[in-house]
């Protein structure tokens, strides 16, 4: 295969590795000068292409690790990550393998992680199943741990509190306009209209 590299600019020190002109990835543009010190376009024999390979290998793990060591991520953004980074993908593709089969990478971990997150900020259903789905989490997945983690009497003891401060803040105004106010506050954040007017009905009576 025919290797070719090259900078963005003189001060860059990141090298696109490309083979038979397709782009594999970025290399250390010195590790590269260190391998193929008086030429930076030439015809790979196997050794040297398997030898590359490997480097760009260790590499993407490399970069890999480092993402998922900072925060926990689902596959979808560590797939999209390493895609930003310009890594051909097969190579995306077996080192997304290797790390799911180490639990390196674990959508149901990250699920939930997530779902615990966003429920403690008091975000509705509808809203966190948004998130999952964004993440391209499967249903079967998401599904029960959402399930699990939702208790129903804490959920309407939470909406009845954002009603309570909503009333609150929009006291100012005929209770007509609170309503309106009120409801359409809270379905913008993905509560259901049946929920939004149980907790009304709650607030005006207590």
């Amino acid at each position: 295969m025919k290797l070719r590299y090259w900078t963005k600019n003189d001060k860059s020190r990141a090298a696109y590795v490309s083979l038979d002109n397709e782009i594999w990835g970025v290399l250390d543009i010195r590790t590269l000068r260190s391998m193929y010190p008086f030429a930076n376009e030439l015809e790979l024999d196997s050794d040297q292409l398997n030898e590359l390979l490997k480097l760009l290998e260790n590499r993407i793990w490399w970069l890999l690790s480092e993402y998922q060591a900072k925060s926990e991520h689902s596959e979808y953004q560590c797939r999209e990550y390493l895609k930003r980074k310009e890594f051909h993908p097969s190579l995306i593709d077996r080192a997304i393998t290797i790390a799911k089969d180490k639990k390196y990478i674990d959508d149901t971990r990250f699920s939930e992680i997530l779902i615990r997150s966003l429920i403690d900020r008091a975000k509705s259903k509808r809203f966190i199943v948004q998130k999952l789905y964004s993440h391209k989490i499967p249903q079967h997945i998401y599904a029960p741990l959402l399930d699990a983690a939702i208790d129903v009497d804490e959920s309407q003891e939470m909406l009845l509190q954002m009603v309570d401060k909503l009333r609150i803040q929009y006291r100012e105004l005929p209770q007509f306009k609170q309503k309106e106010k009120v409801f359409a506050s809270l379905y913008r954040k993905g509560f259901d209209l049946d929920d939004i007017a149980s907790a009304w009905e709650r607030s005006l009576t207590h």
